[in-house]
């Protein structure tokens, strides 16, 4: 029974999609508990526009709001009582298991780091988000929090993102395939970080395919691919941005040669379009921290909020973080032993 903590002001449309899609999930698990944090006045006035009254629905006052557009760190010091770090407290705390923000993903990744400190083994953090490819969803890790990444760090992030991928994508019968995204496929191709972690992963118990270069990534190569955060963010923008125009040159070509009384060929479009959107996945996760953090984006409506807020309760079902550590001490053990 996760209990999710819901930033109701963070977001371009809060609260009032946040406070819809989390209505959503309510309705559709009533034993999931939803404690939705911010404005009290707000909040309430767009839960009764809502069909009717749930009670896995909690409110949680706080009465200030951490803008886009702010510092991260100097926002949280000034803002102590901000929904924001209200809602990461409540993890802190034990009162929630995860936090889901659509807001200032900045101050999201600085306070779940500062508030609720790594995993044991865990040396930094990092962002993973699901890409769309010929064959289906695959992860990506670091998408943004670590910009001057180790190759320690894209090690770890290949471990995370391996037991993802496993518990939340893969049917039990799938291989996962590890990839480290580089400026070419061959062993001795990218910068010194990017080779030494490439020596790391060839000796770890992931199924490491080598180097993947950035055409192949879409093909579906690989399940899992791994990289700092300045390439992975760069790769991500791309990707949304690339999809939307993709998915709107469909329509506007479709229209102009008169297809768009074709009933097949629109059906089609419509699942092309599913599988390119970016709301049916909800959010990035923010993982190697003691807690399930969910970074949705800024721009979510209702169906990408109860995404994400479904993202978080799988990964808390599924116990992604103790198997997280598991994974991590396993590698360490076999790191001592052959030194």
């Amino acid at each position: 029974m996760p209990r999710i903590a819901i930033d109701a002001m963070g977001g371009d449309k809060a609260p009032a999609v946040v406070v819809r899609g989390a209505w959503r999930v309510a309705s559709e698990q009533p034993e999931w508990q939803m404690l939705l944090v911010g404005d009290e006045a707000a909040i309430s006035a767009e839960l009764a526009g809502c069909e009717k009254p749930l009670p896995n629905i909690h409110v949680i006052h706080a009465p200030e709001v951490i803008g886009m557009e702010e510092h991260p760190v100097e926002a949280l010091k000034s803002k102590r009582n901000a929904s924001l770090p209200v809602a990461v407290g409540l993890v802190r705390e034990g009162k929630a298991d995860a936090v889901i923000s659509a807001g200032n993903t900045g101050a999201l990744v600085a306070a779940s780091t500062l508030m609720l400190r790594t995993l044991p083994g865990v040396r930094r953090a990092g962002i993973l988000t699901t890409l769309p490819t010929l064959r289906g969803r695959i992860v990506i890790m670091d998408v943004g929090a670590n910009v001057a990444a180790k190759a320690s760090h894209i090690a770890q992030y290949a471990a995370m993102g391996d037991i993802f991928y496993r518990n939340l994508l893969a049917d039990e019968s799938d291989k996962v395939h590890v990839s480290l995204l580089s400026v070419g496929s061959e062993e001795g191709k990218g910068s010194p970080v990017i080779k030494e972690a490439h020596a790391l992963l060839s000796n770890s118990e992931l199924d490491f395919r080598g180097n993947i270069e950035g055409h192949e990534v879409f093909a579906g190569a690989s399940e899992v691919i791994v990289c700092d955060g300045v390439v992975g963010n760069v790769v991500l923008k791309t990707a949304e941005g690339l999809c939307e125009i993709l998915v709107k040159m469909f329509v506007q070509h479709a229209t102009k040669a008169g297809l768009g009384e074709d009933e097949r060929f629109m059906t089609t479009l419509k699942t092309m379009s599913r599988d390119l959107d970016w709301q049916e996945v909800g959010g990035a996760a923010l993982l190697g921290v003691k807690g399930t953090v969910v970074i949705a984006h800024g721009r979510s409506d209702e169906r990408a909020i109860a995404s994400g807020i479904r993202t978080a309760a799988d990964c808390c079902n599924k116990h992604v973080n103790d198997k997280i550590i598991e994974a991590l001490a396993r590698e360490a053990t076999k790191a001592g032993a052959t030194q």
